[in-house]
């Protein structure tokens, strides 16, 4: 699909920068969308801009779809608010999405039989299909309402302003491009569990807002070499039997590979929730390197 179009500011969900898609081509993707059964409206497709190409998704709004322009692909571009580009979309229905699900083993209910890391196979997000992820926060709770974006909110978002359906939108873009933000452990076919890790400077709010990182140390906040670990998941009927210690080991190896200098984490003493505990990341190699106040600690591993 090929067509004209003027770059927008919408000051939505991140990214700002957006390119309308005519109503002609968006009833068209509509139909695609819908026939290939897509959750939240959301259309993953291929993008290109001159000789600039890149793997994206379009936003729905108010019954058209938008392109997001992250700042990467548009500076180098040379792209402004008011310009006019020409734009070819590619959309490749994912198989796994098209086929009829794979026969899952049974969710055990009530189990607490402790689940070893060599029973679990833990992949990049990006390898994964979004449905996975989508059973792993579930429908109710704190989880379906947050979708791992506590620390990256900007000012004045919160929960009940952006809603889940964004919320939900940008974890799907976070984790589908090349470099994805975070890990997801499976027991035989079933998906059980998810970890965030990314760049510690990729978290607007645990930049401005939480001190526990940075009190009574000399860090670059914007350093992109050092990576931090800021969420686990485990799925409801999966819980205390062992997936987020496993999750917190792979970790370290994830962030290596992906260039890191250092990893974090930043554990709960009184309610590791979200955050993970004191023991997982001690159990994972990490060291404490301060205790900033009575309940947090930075614990990291320098590569």
């Amino acid at each position: 699909m090929e067509f004209a179009g003027e770059v927008i500011e919408w000051r939505g969900p991140a990214p700002y920068h957006f390119v309308p898609v005519p109503d002609e081509e968006c009833a068209v993707l509509r139909a695609a969308a819908a026939g290939a059964g897509y959750s939240w409206g959301l259309l993953p497709i291929t993008a290109r801009i001159n000789s600039t190409e890149w793997k994206t998704s379009l936003w729905p709004r108010d019954g058209e779809y938008l392109l997001p322009l992250k700042d990467a692909v548009r500076k180098p571009l040379g792209l402004d608010v008011g310009d006019a580009v020409d734009i070819r979309l590619t959309f490749e229905a994912e198989p796994r999405q098209l086929k009829a699900p794979a026969k899952r083993a049974p969710r055990p209910r009530g189990s607490r039989e402790p689940i070893s890391p060599e029973q679990l196979r833990i992949v990049p997000a990006n390898e994964a299909a979004w449905a996975d992820l989508q059973a792993i926060f579930g429908t109710t709770g704190d989880t379906s309402r947050c979708w791992c974006q506590r620390f990256r909110m900007l000012p004045k978002e919160t929960w009940v302003s952006e809603g889940p359906e964004e919320l939900a939108a940008r974890l799907h873009d976070q984790t589908a491009g090349e470099t994805t933000t975070g890990l997801i452990a499976y027991l035989d076919t079933e998906p059980v569990g998810w970890c965030a890790v990314a760049p510690r400077a990729d978290h607007a709010r645990l930049l401005r807002d939480n001190r526990v990182p940075w009190l009574g140390r000399t860090e670059d906040k914007r350093d992109p070499t050092v990576w931090a670990v800021t969420c686990f998941v485990t799925r409801s009927g999966y819980r205390r039997r062992g997936i987020a210690r496993a999750l917190a080991q792979a970790t370290v190896e994830f962030a290596r590979a992906q260039g890191a200098d250092a990893v974090e984490g930043y554990p709960d003493f009184v309610d590791g929730g979200s955050v993970g505990t004191l023991a997982m990341f001690t159990a994972a190699g990490y060291t404490e390197v301060s205790r900033p106040g009575t309940r947090r600690a930075v614990l990291r591993i320098n590569f």
